[in-house]
């Protein structure tokens, strides 16, 4: 329990279910049509950064179809909606106007991606070994590294219009 708890503070657990929720069963068949862009923050490329694409669904879908993408070391990404884990994911995003939400987490101050690493993997160890976590073994949280009003789907006002047939290429330029 204590490693689950160290998943959902470094923020991957709550992206699942958010993703879990989002996309409900599938058997759905969607159109989606590329999309791909590339993120800059303050004037500079974001590297590891997830990307969202949030639309509601229509008649038929889930009630929202989501779309992810992680930017690579020039910022770049491309999205690509999941919905049925047999099938894989589908290269691109449904057509409409999306909600974006653009999200990084790294080490708390004065750690490194490293150090953090290895601190998860002797987590892992002592899980597998002892079955729970000692709390002052357990992994400290990842931070978020962008503001609050690009991660949180609540407070975000970045959108992205993906068009059939469009270029569906988008730039985001983050203060």
């Amino acid at each position: 329990m204590a490693r689950l708890g160290s998943i959902a503070r470094n923020g991957f657990l709550p992206c699942c279910l958010m993703l879990c929720s989002a996309i409900g069963c599938g058997g759905s068949s969607l159109t989606v049509y590329p999309a791909t862009g590339t993120v800059n923050y303050k004037g500079k490329p974001l590297d590891n950064a997830t990307i969202n694409f949030m639309i509601a669904g229509k008649e038929g879908q889930p009630s929202t179809v989501l779309g992810m993408g992680k930017t690579d070391a020039e910022g770049k990404f491309k999205i690509e909606t999941h919905l049925d884990p047999e099938s894989g994911p589908l290269n691109g995003a449904v057509p409409g106007t999306h909600k974006v939400i653009i999200s990084k987490f790294i080490p708390p101050k004065g750690m490194t991606e490293e150090q953090l690493a290895k601190m998860q993997a002797r987590e892992t160890q002592i899980m597998q070994e002892k079955g729970v976590v000692p709390p002052e073994d357990i992994t400290p949280s990842r931070v978020p590294f962008l503001p609050p009003k690009y991660q949180n789907p609540t407070m975000s006002e970045l959108s992205a219009t993906v068009e059939p047939g469009g270029k569906n290429d988008f730039t985001f330029n983050l203060e």
